[in-house]
Formats: structure tokens, sequence, C-alpha cells
């Protein structure tokens, strides 16, 4: 599991998890709908994995997502 940090995040970190499927109910965004470093982030994470992030950041999953990679990506803020 990768535990990777970035400075200055201010207290914000996100967990990804894998999916199968995206629930009914979950957000759904593509990884090309991502600004530039979530997508890095998330091609640099090992999955599952939980890495702390500037709030820049954070912002891109605050509807804590469902994000359509290679699979199928649980973001969520913690």
């Amino acid at each position: 599991m990768s535990s990777n940090t970035t400075p200055g995040t201010h207290g914000r970190t996100l967990r990804v998890r894998r999916r199968t499927d995206a629930p009914a109910h979950a957000p759904v965004r593509h990884f090309d709908e991502l600004p530039e470093r979530a997508q890095q982030l998330l091609a640099d994470l090992d999955h599952p994995g939980t890495v702390a992030v500037t709030p820049e950041t954070a912002s891109a999953f605050a509807e804590e997502p469902v994000v359509v990679f290679s699979e199928y990506l649980h973001v969520e803020l913690v």
C-alpha cells in the first residue's frame, strides 16, 4: 500500500479502493475529466491506498466519486 504525502496538505487525506461496479447513487467521474494533478495522483497511487493531498486536489474529489480508470475506483475524503 502506498503512503505518499504532499507538502502543505492541511490534513486532507484521500482513501482509494477498487470496486467491481459503480453503485446507482454514486457520482461517477471519468479519469480524463479530472484535473491533471488529480489524474497523476490516481495513476501513481497503489490501489487500495491513502494519500495526503492539498485542499485544491481534495476539491476534485469532494463528491467522493467512483472514478472510471482502468477499473472502478471509489475515492473517499477522510
